[in-house]
């Protein structure tokens, strides 16, 4: 998908394409492992919901059927992300495969994970993606997408920077962003000397809340003086709207009220952890908490073409369909991508879907 995105992205429409299969990405529940076992239930996934699902990822869900366990109104605890004693559940994705090299950058408050190809570098530097994980900005870390990273590497033949970024609530808003913000400015700035890059070839890629991030940091760079370029946007199932409440249901969208207790990522998990990083609800609509909400032409102005991958079974799907709209209306070149029969952790599953890493890397 990325070299294939890269060779043939032209015009500002939005394209819509249905696919079976998987997408390897991160989710924003990676924390099902993590989670008390007081608080953990198990059920079967209804038969309606899983006659909607991809073959593959349905007997696997089938094999899987855990829950994730309500965690709305429950207190925080840093024990949620400690690993139980059988460690990580399965989510289908496949092991990491090897890379040239690999290495750790400390920047202090944050760390860079960096996977480098073992190919010759060519001569003008190294294409980068710049990767911003998921897990509600309360869970995840830069190693947790490995699988994909590395065939991301390997495939495309490009170094992958992953953000370590810090984690709420520990660190609420706006650590991760500046985090995320701090490390493109870093790339583009040391990048060349300290990894062999070509800064004009720097690709924005992150999935769920970390695309919320991503998206931010390309408005960011957009608007930066001088404006940092940017070549590729890949959003995967981003999460781009934190003003949704519990209580007003009137604007939530289709797909919220459609998915809105799916076993993958049910809405009020995902308001429960953005209330971890978004205490305080007056930032819930400032533009960088919620992308969407940006307004201003001049932050679009230097955002590149942008693909967007949303799942058909995910409560964020709308999300990602309508912050391409806004993209559009600014005039970005936007690729909408819907994976039919895929939830929001089902887009990582590349292990029990085939098409998930051909359809990244080719």
């Amino acid at each position: 998908m990325f070299r294939s995105y890269m060779r043939q992205r032209q015009g500002k429409q939005i394209k819509l394409v249905k696919e079976h299969g998987a997408f390897s990405c991160i989710r924003t529940v990676w924390f099902t492992s993590r989670i008390n076992s007081k608080m953990a239930t198990s059920s079967s996934v209804p038969d309606d919901f899983l006659n909607k699902l991809a073959p593959g990822y349905r007997e696997f869900v089938e094999d899987n059927p855990s829950r994730l366990p309500s965690l709305h109104g429950a207190p925080w605890s840093p024990a949620f992300r400690q690993p139980p004693p059988g460690g990580p559940p399965d989510l289908g994705a496949g092991s990491p495969v090897p890379v040239g090299s690999q290495r750790t950058i400390d920047l202090g408050n944050f760390s860079l994970q960096v996977m480098v190809p073992s190919d010759e570098k060519p001569e003008a530097g190294w294409p980068v993606v710049l990767f911003v994980h998921g897990g509600g900005w309360v869970f995840g870390s830069a190693a947790m997408d490995n699988g994909l990273l590395s065939r991301l590497c390997v495939g495309s033949k490009c170094v992958v920077v992953s953000v370590e970024y810090r984690l709420a609530p520990e660190h609420p808003y706006p650590a991760a962003l500046d985090d995320s913000w701090d490390s493109l400015v870093w790339l583009h700035k040391d990048g060349v000397e300290q990894l062999g890059i070509d800064p004009s070839r720097i690709a924005l890629m992150g999935s769920s809340v970390g695309a919320s991030l991503a998206a931010i940091v390309a408005q960011r760079a957009s608007l930066s003086s001088p404006r940092i370029p940017i070549k590729l946007q890949i959003l995967l199932v981003p999460f781009i709207d934190a003003s949704f409440t519990a209580e007003d249901r009137s604007r939530w969208t289709p797909s919220m009220v459609e998915y809105e207790n799916n076993f993958s990522l049910p809405v009020l998990n995902m308001l429960w952890l953005r209330d971890k990083y978004l205490p305080d609800p007056k930032d819930w609509t400032n533009p960088e908490a919620s992308p969407n909400y940006q307004e201003n032409k001049a932050a679009f102005a230097g955002v590149p073409s942008t693909l967007i991958v949303v799942a058909e079974l995910d409560y964020l799907r709308n999300d990602g369909e309508l912050y391409a709209r806004k993209l559009e209306q600014f005039g970005v070149a936007v690729t909408v991508k819907v994976l039919k029969g895929l939830t929001h952790m089902g887009i990582r599953a590349d292990r029990v879907s085939s098409v998930v890493i051909k359809s990244l890397v080719d």
